[in-house]
C-alpha cells in the first residue's frame, strides 16, 4: 500500500502547534515533525477515534489564521490540521477520510 503524505501543521492541544507531515495509513493518521520549540513530535489517530470532520475557515479553530480541518474525536478530543501548501488540501483530506471510514463528510 502506497502511504499518502502531506506537509501540515496540527494541533491537539490548545495553541501549542507542531509542524511537519501528515501519513494517511492503512488504518490510522501518523503525523510526525517537530513542536514550537524543536522539540520531536509523533501523533497516531486511529480512524475509528475520529467521530466527525469540518472545514473551520473562521473562528477561533483556525491555526495561523488560515482554514484549518477539524477532527473531532470519539473521546472528547480536537484534532486541527493546517495546510502548508494551500487550503485546497483540507477538501482532499475531507475526501480521503471519508472514503477510509467508509463514511461522507460535508466540506
Amino acid at each position: 500500500m502506497v502511504v499518502e503524505t502531506y506537509a501540515v501543521i496540527w494541533s491537539d492541544t490548545g495553541d501549542a502547534f507542531a509542524v511537519g507531515k501528515l501519513e494517511l495509513g492503512a488504518n490510522a493518521l501518523r503525523f510526525e515533525g517537530s513542536s514550537e520549540t524543536g522539540t520531536p513530535h509523533v501523533h497516531r489517530v486511529p480512524y475509528a477515534e475520529i467521530a466527525s470532520v469540518h472545514v473551520e475557515r473562521g473562528g477561533r479553530e483556525r491555526l495561523r489564521g488560515k482554514p484549518t480541518l477539524v477532527l473531532e474525536l470519539s473521546g472528547g478530543g480536537r484534532l486541527r490540521i493546517g495546510s502548508v501548501d494551500g487550503p485546497g488540501i483540507l477538501t482532499e483530506l475531507v475526501e480521503r477520510l471519508g472514503r477510509l471510514k467508509g463514511e461522507r463528510f460535508a466540506v
